[in-house]
């Protein structure tokens, strides 16, 4: 009786072993085809912000990185196109610069600090692009809101003005 329940056990590894090695052999006949042309292998080369691209040691394709790129991924399409994936650092926001030339204004003015106090918060700044003065707000420890112009090319504050409100209102002209 136990001859035949081992006899029955060793008949199951057989069979479980006869179907993987049959499904591993129909696996490797079918994967060359799918995988033939999507496993393309590329060198890719940086030099001076162009990108070159090898394949097998020859020059496939060339292409100027873009401003600010620090990652670059390369994949090929199963049409055999290559495609380019860049991470591109965001360029410094505009007029960022005079908003902090604004605020280093007003910070360092003694006229502020009798007018409005030591203690303020600065609410927002507007400035513009054409030369014109920046335009912060501050609100006062005491909850007193106060509009200040601000000269960036003399780097002086010309003028502070109670308002009812801490915003910036911004208006466009038509040219």
């Amino acid at each position: 009786m136990i001859g035949l329940v081992e006899n029955k056990r060793i008949l199951l590894l057989a069979t479980l072993l006869a179907s993987a090695l049959i499904t591993a052999a129909l696996i490797t006949i079918m994967t060359p085809t799918a995988a033939a042309t999507t496993s393309r292998k590329f060198e890719v080369v940086s030099r001076d912000g162009v990108i070159e691209l090898y394949q097998d040691g020859k020059l496939v394709k060339t292409i100027k990185a873009p401003e600010g790129a620090k990652h670059l991924e390369v994949f090929s399409g199963e049409d055999g196109s290559i495609y380019f994936k860049f991470e591109v650092k965001a360029p410094p926001c505009p007029g960022k610069d005079l908003e902090e030339k604004a605020i280093e204004i007003v910070k360092n003015n003694p006229r502020i600090q009798e007018v409005i106090g030591r203690e303020y918060e600065i609410v927002a700044v507007a400035t513009s692009s054409r030369g014109e003065p920046a335009i912060v707000m501050v609100k006062a420890s005491d909850g007193t809101c106060y509009r200040l112009t601000v000269d960036l090319d003399q780097g002086v504050v010309e003028s502070i003005e109670k308002t009812e409100v801490c915003r910036i209102e911004l208006t466009s002209r038509a040219s």
